[in-house]
C-alpha cells in the first residue's frame, strides 16, 4: 500500500489485488462488473479485446488529442444515453490519465468533469495508471487519479510496463 500512499491514494492491503499484469486485472473486473464497456478513442490496444473476450460490447467515446485517455464528458453522456436507448447496459468506463497510446496527460478540470459525468450515470471507472510516472514533462504536469475524487467508484490498475 506504500506505492499508492506515495501517489496520494490512501489504501490498505485488504483493498489491493495482484495479478500477472494489468490485463488480467481488467479481465477480472470486466467479468465481475458485467455490462457494456466504454473506452476513449483512441485507447490502449489491449482494452477492447479483453472485454470482447468476455462477450461484452465495447463502445468508443470521442476523446480530443490533448485529453490523454479521458473522454469528453459530453460525448460520454451522449454515448451512454444512446447505448441505453438501444437496449445496452453500460456499467464500466476504462480511462487513462497518462495515456497509452498518445503520451498525453488529461487536464485536471477535464478529468473532474468526466469522472462526475460517469458517476452520475452510475458507471464504475477503471483508471489504467501504468504510465502515470512516465511523463514527457514531469515538472510541468499535474497528474490526478480519478480515485482521488471518487475512491468508492474507481479501481486503479497499474503494472511494471511503465
Amino acid at each position: 500500500s506504500g506505492y499508492w500512499d506515495r501517489r496520494g491514494l490512501t489504501t490498505d492491503p485488504g483493498h489491493l489485488a495482484a495479478a500477472p499484469g494489468a490485463g488480467a486485472l481488467l479481465l477480472a473486473l470486466t467479468a465481475a462488473l458485467g455490462g457494456d464497456v466504454m473506452v476513449p478513442r483512441p485507447c490502449a490496444a489491449w482494452w477492447a479485446p479483453y472485454a470482447r473476450l468476455l462477450g461484452r460490447p465495447v463502445f468508443h467515446v470521442p476523446t480530443s488529442a490533448e485529453s490523454g485517455g479521458v473522454p469528453d464528458p459530453y460525448a460520454l453522456l451522449e454515448t451512454v444515453r444512446r447505448v441505453r436507448a438501444e437496449g445496452g447496459d453500460p456499467r464500466l468506463l476504462v480511462l487513462s490519465v497518462a495515456d497509452d497510446p498518445t503520451g498525453t496527460v488529461a487536464p485536471p478540470e477535464l478529468l473532474h468533469e468526466t469522472v462526475e459525468a460517469a458517476a452520475g450515470e452510475g458507471l464504475h471507472l477503471v483508471s489504467d495508471e501504468t504510465w502515470r510516472d512516465t511523463l514527457h514533462d514531469p515538472h510541468a504536469t499535474v497528474v490526478l487519479s480519478p480515485a482521488e475524487m471518487l475512491p468508492d467508484r474507481v479501481t486503479v490498475l497499474t503494472d511494471l510496463a511503465g
